[in-house]
């Protein structure tokens, strides 16, 4: 009996898991928007402010008010000079650059 209880917690815990990872997966790969010509997204679209709030780092497109992306990771995690960059606004030029400075902070 206590086998079954067992197996069936450990179940219930792993498909927990991977329902869990799969939602993130989703909505990291749905956070950046995907362009095929250049010529489409102005110059300005492509420059991206990085910064807290709430807690969490954040993401706005410059010049905008509402962040364009809300991360799942909380800026107390981050060392010191991480946090001070992140409270002035980390300026990033290009989605490749925000793609790698998101591993960078999210990793």
């Amino acid at each position: 009996m206590k086998k079954i209880i067992l197996f069936s917690v450990t179940g219930a815990i792993l498909i927990s898991c991977v329902l869990i990872a799969s939602f993130a997966e989703q909505r990291a790969a749905g956070n950046l928007p995907m362009t095929t010509h250049s010529a489409t997204v102005s110059g300005q679209e492509k420059r991206f402010l990085m910064g807290s709030e709430g807690g969490r780092l954040v993401v706005y497109r410059l010049g905008e008010k509402k962040p364009f992306m809300t991360t799942d990771t909380f800026t107390y995690m981050l060392p010191k000079a991480d946090k001070q960059k992140l409270e002035q606004g980390i300026l990033i030029e290009g989605e490749a650059a925000l793609r790698r400075t998101l591993e960078d902070y999210c990793s």
